[in-house]
């Protein structure tokens, strides 16, 4: 069963949406379009954690890269999206660290991935 990541993200995200559909083009400008799948919308969130350390599980950008760093974009996790505020499973394929004196700043992308 996949773990769950329960770091706090900074209030001010962004979620990106696109429909996975079949396009069909017919001809004279005019398509066809079908969902595809059953999974049709996954979501993809760009998050920003910070900390100073260790100091607060919370709350710290360093444990929280620990935690994706141990997944290494292959096992998903599950996340809570304060937005939907329904838990679902994630993976996270890419993420960047900056340390500022004694911040820490983690900027990573959640990519939703079908249960």
């Amino acid at each position: 069963m996949p773990e769950v990541f329960t770091w706090i993200p900074q209030k001010g995200y962004s979620v990106e949406r696109t429909p996975n559909v079949s396009v069909v083009k017919l001809g004279d400008g005019y398509e066809q379009r079908q969902v595809k799948g059953i999974n049709p919308l996954m979501d993809k969130y760009s998050l920003t954690f910070r900390g100073v350390g260790s100091a607060c599980r919370s709350n710290s950008a360093k444990d929280a890269e620990a935690f994706l760093k141990a997944r290494g974009a292959v096992e998903s996790f599950y996340w809570t999206p304060s937005d939907t505020g329904v838990q679902r499973l994630f993976v996270c394929r890419s993420w960047s660290m900056v340390k500022t004196g004694p911040l820490y700043e983690l900027t990573a992308t959640f990519e939703q991935v079908p249960r």
